[in-house]
């Protein structure tokens, strides 16, 4: 793990007390320079992958301004896509395929084992989609090539965000040095670390049975419930804990990064949860999904197909298997039942009494919690064995 080791920090010490010495007009370079560093140390020949993307996309920007074929624009999107697509979906597609025909792992076609991952392309890709998406709607600032490269190669959020927005980004480039910032960082950073190694670390060990078949079969019903709950808080400490990390360390170069979690255990609702939990994906589904579809703007079949859309595209975001799409499709479910409650059901129920709120705000919680407790099952495993899960902890099997 990069960040128990000593010379990682050195080297965002380095990065960050250059940034700050160079003249304003450098920083982007430093920044891209860097970013250059940390993935090439991490992912190594990816690095070329990731420098062609950012060269096609200023290529279609430099074209379509040129000579005003806005068409080069989705044609750049689709690049990028297609790339993403081949790396994080080509060995479930195959594998896919084979175990429904059994003879499509010819030798014309790749290996498994052929496609490997870059590192952080879910990130990347989707940022270079949004940049493109703003660009052909003209609403990013004026910059030069160096203000895209350092937007995509900002080593802090390559790994796994959080999602930036160019014009938030790059209009920081120039804000000068506080120390609010480096005490900020720290603290911030810290409590990363606490989060990530010391709790998740420690409740990781409460989880092992739900990460397995074996496990599985080897606890009874409380003990799966302890494990899946635990779980839970497994995989939220650990991913707030590294966005606190890279939010803190973003800090010490003078940037504000975009919050990604709110205590989303207190969410009272499902759609709320989706405002507190990974924000900046779900600012960009809405924002590049939900809203292109029609958003909550047409009839609410269409609502419905929207939400469940987005949802997939959400479930197959986060890992290239189909117990993913089951993890997405479960969550816009529960969005589908929340809306329908909201406008067909709750106007109505007559009001709740004011002393009676206290109730009503903890049972929402639980409720909420229980539908993205028990929707973790197709996070963690196979269709089969998360169905087996969900029998098991229902008391059905």
């Amino acid at each position: 793990m990069m960040y128990t080791d000593w010379f990682y920090w050195l080297f965002v010490l380095v990065a960050v007390v250059t940034y700050h010495l160079v003249p304003q007009r450098v920083r982007p370079w430093v920044l891209f320079a860097s970013g250059v560093a940390f993935y090439y140390n991490f992912a190594g020949a990816y690095l070329f992958l990731l420098l062609a993307e950012v060269v096609i996309a200023i290529i279609v920007v430099k074209s379509a301004a040129k000579w005003g074929r806005r068409w080069i624009y989705p044609a750049g999107i689709l690049t990028a896509i297609l790339v993403l697509g081949y790396f994080k979906y080509t060995n479930m597609m195959l594998d896919t395929l084979h175990n429904l025909f059994g003879f499509i792992h010819q030798p014309f076609l790749p290996k498994a084992e052929q496609i490997v991952l870059p590192l952080g392309i879910s990130y990347f890709t989707f940022e270079l989609i949004h940049y493109l998406v703003e660009r052909k709607r003209g609403t990013l600032p004026g910059h030069r090539p160096e203000g895209l490269l350092s937007f995509i190669f900002f080593f802090p959020t390559m790994v796994a965000g959080p999602i930036k927005q160019f014009q938030t980004f790059h209009s920081q480039l120039t804000a000068r040095f506080h120390v609010d910032h480096l005490l900020v960082g720290v603290i911030r950073i810290g409590i990363g670390l606490f989060k990530k190694l010391v709790l998740a670390g420690s409740i990781d060990i409460l989880a092992q049975p739900v990460y397995s078949a074996s496990g599985i079969a080897g606890a009874d019903t409380g003990g799966l419930w302890i494990s899946l709950i635990a779980y839970t808080f497994v995989i939220y400490f650990d991913f707030s804990g590294y966005s606190d990390i890279a939010i803190g360390t973003a800090r010490l170069f003078g940037i504000v990064l975009p919050e990604n979690f709110r205590f989303p255990y207190l969410a009272r609702s499902i759609a709320e949860f989706w405002n507190r939990w990974h924000i900046s994906l779900g600012s960009w589904l809405t924002r590049y999904v939900y809203f292109p579809l029609g958003g909550s703007r047409v009839s609410a079949p269409r609502v419905y197909f929207n939400l469940m859309a987005t949802m997939t595209v959400s479930g197959l975001w986060h890992g290239a298997a189909w117990n993913f799409v089951v993890w997405g499709m479960f969550h816009g479910v529960m969005l589908c039942v929340h809306r329908f409650y909201v406008k067909k059901l709750k106007p109505a129920l007559k009001p709740v009494p004011k002393w009676l709120k206290p109730v009503t705000v903890t049972v929402a919680i639980l409720i909420t919690f229980f539908g993205v407790t028990i929707s973790r099952v197709f996070f963690i495993l196979p269709i089969a064995d998360g169905w087996d899960l969900m029998l098991r902890l229902l008391g059905m099997r």
